[in-house]
């Protein structure tokens, strides 16, 4: 059964609902970056007398909490509802408010932002729907002026600052409270998951059929027509091999809308994330939503991590970071948190720069 004092409760409209069947509430630092969360109930929440006192519908405003701590803002998407002679449930979905921003277009007449930052550009465009955007720290190059960035017609709000993103190698995910952040590099402070302490049980997958150590991209600098050769510039990444030995390869490609040597070393290290993030994929599961710290997994998403599993990992002991936190809960299997993990350079850890600009 489920520990009492963890509870996952949903507010809306001067109403508390908290019995749930089961429930899902998702983190993620890659793809899908809004938080959500799912809940099935076939019994009424506290004060209820009926299963059609829930009243929860599609556009509602509401709030989650676990154990009683606020995570998420949100909309209700979803309200699923089922009844035979011999049973009856219903399921809720909710979005957090962020959420728009992947559903909006930019405007009907797309504009530019000429000589602004990430930071400019995606408080104004985010703005217009009211959510919030902030770089997270000081990372280098985050103070870079796009010369003119143009959105696209048919482009969502997301999608426009995503690809302005990648030019500045910055990372996006949702703060649950009606924000995006923009961010580079694990976050926070590292916490170890040991096998036969901790883990209750565990999956990880280890490849390389995606990786090329050293990646190439080549843009056209700014102010210049194509093509004479010397205007073209290059940048370099190296993506360290996650797991020992060497392995051969090269990726070259062509980097959209970088203009200057700076920039298109941010999108080829942005890039080099990618990769390296497609080398690790692994589900750690825990009891209960809470770290040792008594700070919930789901703020810790982004953060290093050390596994201890030798049935897990030929070394016994391997660092990752966190980038996706799933808190559950029902009636059968209690309250427990799935740990996703990746390679820590996937989330923006430092690579190996080198770059290049035949323009002299």
């Amino acid at each position: 059964m489920p520990n009492p004092a963890e509870i996952c409760t949903i507010k809306a409209n001067g109403q508390s609902y908290d019995i749930w069947e089961t429930v899902e509430v998702h983190r993620s630092a890659l793809e899908p970056i809004i938080n959500h969360a799912l809940m099935t109930v076939s019994e009424i929440s506290t004060g209820g007398k009926a299963l059609s006192d829930l009243k929860l519908a599609p556009g509602d405003k509401v709030e989650i909490l676990l154990a009683g701590i606020s995570v998420m803002n949100g909309l209700v998407y979803l309200r699923q509802a089922a009844y035979d002679e011999r049973s009856h449930a219903v399921q809720i979905g909710v979005a957090s408010s962020s959420e728009v921003v992947t559903r909006s277009t930019v405007d009907v007449n797309p504009g530019s932002y000429p000589n602004q930052t990430i930071q400019q550009i995606g408080s104004a465009c985010f703005g217009k729907v009211g959510i919030g955007f902030k770089v997270v720290g000081s990372p280098s190059g985050a103070d870079i002026k796009f010369k003119r960035a143009c959105e696209q017609l048919g482009e969502s709000r997301f999608n426009f600052i995503e690809r302005l993103g990648r030019l500045v190698n910055l990372h996006l995910i949702d703060d649950g409270k009606g924000g995006i952040e923009a961010y580079r590099g694990p976050q926070g402070s590292g916490g170890i998951l040991k096998e036969g302490v901790n883990i209750l049980r565990a999956r990880l997958l280890l490849k390389i059929n995606e990786y090329t150590p050293n990646l190439k991209g080549v843009s056209q600098a700014a102010n210049q027509d194509s093509g004479p050769a010397s205007a073209q510039i290059s940048a370099d990444a190296e993506v360290p091999v996650p797991f020992g030995g060497s392995i051969p390869g090269n990726y070259k490609f062509g980097a959209e809308d970088a203009t200057t040597k700076e920039m298109l070393q941010h999108r080829v290290d942005h890039q080099a994330n990618h990769i390296a993030a497609e080398t690790v994929d692994g589900v750690i599961t825990v009891q209960g939503w809470f770290r040792s710290d008594g700070d919930l997994w789901f703020t810790h998403v982004r953060d290093p991590v050390t596994v201890d599993s030798p049935m897990l990992i030929p070394e016994g002991k391997m660092d990752f970071v966190i980038k996706e936190i799933v808190h559950r809960q029902s009636s059968q299997e209690g309250t427990t948190t799935d740990i996703m993990i990746t390679n820590p350079l996937g989330l923006g850890a430092p690579t190996v720069p080198g770059v290049t600009n035949p323009a002299g």
